[in-house]
């Protein structure tokens, strides 16, 4: 039932992640379905918390047509880090976007001489949970995100 939305923290969703990968093998479900869930997960737990602080920190203000891009952007035009690091971050953000549009939106893989196949990710599991703890780590090192 929908009437069961009390607040919730998006790093939530990266436990949901974490426990999802740690019993990927004891679902009535494919490998496939449970891995796209977790890219999911684990890119909303990042996208949320990262919304969070730039809106209570910044002068950033979220708007929900084109926040997945836009936010990115931001944070490399004037995120509260170094200039690499806002980089890196946007970057970061980028990528799990890309596995999760991937993991929601492709049944298989684009065709090896496809555009789709050029912009494809083909990172695993292990690396977005690397770098989304990576970006919530840089964020609790303002003192910002817990």
């Amino acid at each position: 039932m929908f009437d069961s939305f009390e607040e919730f923290h998006p790093l939530d969703f990266l436990h949901l992640a974490e426990e999802l990968s740690s019993m990927e093998n004891k679902f009535n479900s494919s490998e496939s379905a449970v891995k796209r869930n977790i890219y999911g997960r684990i890119y909303y737990a990042v996208f949320l918390c990262v919304r969070e602080f730039l809106i209570n920190n910044t002068n950033y203000v979220s708007w929900k047509h084109g926040e997945h891009s836009r936010m990115p952007r931001y944070i490399k035009n004037n995120g509260p880090f170094t200039i690499s690091l806002n980089r890196k971050i946007s970057r970061d953000l980028k990528a799990l976007k890309k596995l999760r549009h991937q993991s929601d939106y492709y049944l298989k893989k684009p065709n090896k001489y496809s555009k789709e196949y050029q912009n494809w990710v083909f990172e695993d599991i292990e690396y977005a949970f690397s770098i989304a703890n990576n970006i919530i780590k840089a964020f609790n090192n303002l003192g910002k995100v817990s």
